[in-house]
């Protein structure tokens, strides 16, 4: 059973990530959330994963294992805490 994978943050670099994840084998990218509801649904469609609008639904997911942090990097440390 492959690892979920969730993306938090849906700017230009979150493609990179999902590109990495989908290149590793035993894992899936399963969410992604971003602050503007909006941007997290297009990116969503792009790359097949479900959107969140809310941090704590996307966290209580049983289907994300692992989370990569892909806001600008100064804003890295809301989200990883």
């Amino acid at each position: 059973m492959p690892y979920g994978f969730a993306i938090i943050g849906t700017g230009m670099i979150s493609r990179f990530h999902a590109k990495a994840i989908e290149d590793v084998r035993g894992a899936k990218l399963v969410a992604c959330y971003d602050r503007g509801a909006e941007y997290a649904e297009k990116f969503a469609k792009e790359v097949g994963c479900k959107a969140y609008a809310n941090l704590d639904e996307m966290f209580a997911d049983p289907g994300v294992d692992i989370v990569t942090v892909a806001t600008p990097s100064g804003a890295h440390m809301e989200p990883a805490v």
